[in-house]
């Protein structure tokens, strides 16, 4: 936790300077990387052409292979495109980027049947506002030594599931030694690179494999081919144009936004007949993603993003709080539990998303809330809806954002810069950054308001204190209550510079504001589309923002249609990788 200001605007300007260097970064970041990288395995680009016989692509451990699981799934009440479209000199440019750690561990995952969870040890990820982009730079030295350990790694794991990988290697023979190494290579290939490889790469690989073996038999060829493929650009980026996206191209950004991970058997094998050149299968297929399990992960990862809640599970609290150690490790899986249903399991609404009075809780959480609970299980509990509603009033928004002593400047600042998408400056430089001292007869609010009649430091404050302050009836764990020190306390605010400004009294009639406003609604579909992308928007891309928003604001503002309609926008289905000419 921050322990003053100048800690927190500290690692805030180095964040604001890594997402400065994209301007950069799309400009000299270009095909050209790609192609330095590549020149050892074999073509940039999806070999639509190639043509491949059929079964070449075996279902992985993990796939639904066949009908889609869930017979009857909640309907996406998706209006019909717009009749115009986003010309390519009105989307934004689109950087090469790189598996996050995250979609990294899953791509693993679905090739070995198995999670290593190799990611942990790799430099963390560069970010696309709060999200993870990997856009900037090519991989370093020590990157790529990160990289080539995990691929070792993952080589052997292949080799002890050869059996379950490779069924022909149980009864390997002179004989028929060639046929199993060129159906392991060309099926192993197909997963890895996310696309079928072409015949001049496929003989790359046999012929490492023969290498290989020479030093060790079958098992350490195969194992040397595996290694080489994870280490290879075409699984370590997502590889894509420029222009309008390759059909396995389409299906690597469609998995890779909906599931962080790589296409399905199902999924790959439309692209591998061109099936997701009609709209219709596209946007069925959509449909049938968010509906699978893994999307539920997807949800819960852009929901820890987009309300900055990376430091939740490593939280420590100073004071007499005895409900929070024992909630700590739960608050994470109640935001998922409470983000999934309203996406994929209820009506779907942002409103509701922002307003529900109601959670998911276990006996340790529903401590914390002052619920009942019966059993040992989680439950789904109705909450006091003039204390709750929704995200904001969660306690893993609250004890995350609830530092000790300045709760309400950095949750108005958690507020004001993820849902309303404004960047707050850092204080001046010679600014008095400390509060006045902790006070036994004083609340929180009356430190803050001390501190906010410094001339230097009022500007800024009005923005995200008094914003704030609408979450003064929670402690810092997130507990509610009516006093502080003895002293009632006060959670009347007011939200300024925004569409929806005006004075609000506590946090269901902030939240009800919060959910009602244009601003915070085209927000919230930017920070989709950031997570969509993996990368920053920029003029350019307000078509696609603009064309997105009206959907989602005809559909009665439903987040799977929000959803949807990116998927089947133009900056979505096609990548500019340099300026027009």
């Amino acid at each position: 936790m921050y322990r003053d200001f100048q800690s927190f605007w500290s690692r805030r300007r180095a964040e604001r300077e890594t997402m400065s260097k994209f301007g950069h970064a799309q400009r000299q970041l270009t095909f050209f990387v790609a192609l330095s990288l590549m020149g050892c395995v074999g073509t940039v680009g999806d070999s639509e052409e190639s043509p491949e016989a059929p079964g070449v692509d075996s279902p992985t451990p993990t796939d639904p292979n066949g009908p889609n699981p869930n017979p009857n799934p909640t309907p996406v009440n998706v209006p019909p495109p717009a009749p115009t479209s986003c010309e390519a000199d009105k989307i934004g440019l689109s950087p090469l980027r790189r598996l996050t750690r995250v979609e990294y561990d899953n791509s693993v995952r679905d090739l070995l049947g198995v999670d290593l969870g190799l990611a942990k040890d790799f430099s963390a990820d560069e970010t696309a506002g709060p999200f993870a982009g990997n856009y900037f730079t090519p991989i370093s030295e020590s990157q790529y030594t990160q990289y080539a350990g995990a691929a070792a790694n993952a080589a052997a794991k292949t080799v002890e599931r050869l059996g379950q990988l490779l069924p022909c290697a149980a009864n390997v023979q002179p004989a028929n030694e060639a046929a199993c190494v060129k159906t392991f290579v060309r099926q192993f290939g197909r997963r890895a690179f996310r696309r079928p490889l072409e015949d001049a790469e496929v003989s790359r690989y046999e012929a490492l494999f023969k290498s290989g073996r020479e030093g060790g038999g079958f098992p350490a060829g195969i194992s040397l081919v595996v290694e080489a493929m994870l280490e290879s650009p075409h699984f370590i980026y997502l590889v894509e144009g420029p222009g309008p996206l390759s059909q396995h191209q389409l299906a690597s950004r469609l998995s890779y936004f909906l599931w962080n991970a790589p296409p399905d058997t199902r999924l790959a094998n439309l692209a591998d007949t061109g099936a997701l050149r009609s709209p219709e299968s596209l946007r069925d297929e959509a449909k049938r993603m968010l509906q699978d399990p893994r999307a539920r992960d997807m949800i819960d990862d852009f929901h820890m993003s987009w309300l900055a809640l990376d430091d939740l599970e490593t939280l420590t609290k100073e004071g007499e709080f005895p409900e929070f150690a024992p909630a700590q490790p739960f608050m994470r899986e109640e935001l998922r539990r409470f983000a999934g249903h309203v996406i994929a399991e209820g009506d779907g609404k942002f409103a509701t998303l922002m307003t529900a009075p109601f959670t998911f809780v276990n006996a340790p959480l529903a401590k914390l809330y002052g619920v009942k609970h019966t059993g040992t299980d989680w439950q789904k509990v109705d909450l006091d809806p003039t204390q709750r509603a929704g995200l904001l009033t969660q306690s893993a928004f609250l004890a995350t954002h609830g530092h000790e002593g300045s709760a309400p400047i950095f949750r108005g600042i958690a507020v004001r810069e993820q849902m309303l998408c404004v960047d707050l400056p850092p204080p001046p430089p010679g600014a008095d950054a400390n509060l006045p001292p902790v006070s036994p007869t004083k609340t929180t609010r009356d430190r803050v308001e001390q501190h906010r009649q410094n001339p230097e430091c009022a500007s800024c404050h009005n923005l995200m204190d008094v914003l704030g302050y609408g979450f003064e009836s929670f402690d810092d764990v997130g507990r509610f209550r009516t006093t502080e020190n003895n002293v009632k306390v006060d959670d009347s605010g007011e939200l300024i510079g925004t569409d929806a400004d005006g004075k609000f009294k506590g946090p269901v009639e902030l939240a009800r504001k919060l959910a009602g406003s244009q601003q915070v609604q085209q927000c919230v579909t930017t920070q989709w589309f950031r997570y969509a992308l993996g990368r920053i928007n920029t003029e350019l891309d307000n078509c696609t923002l603009d064309a997105v928003y009206k959907r989602f604001k005809n559909s009665d503002l439903r987040l799977p249609d929000l959803l949807m309609a990116l998927v089947e926008s133009d900056g979505f289905r096609i990548r500019r990788a340099e300026e027009s000419k």
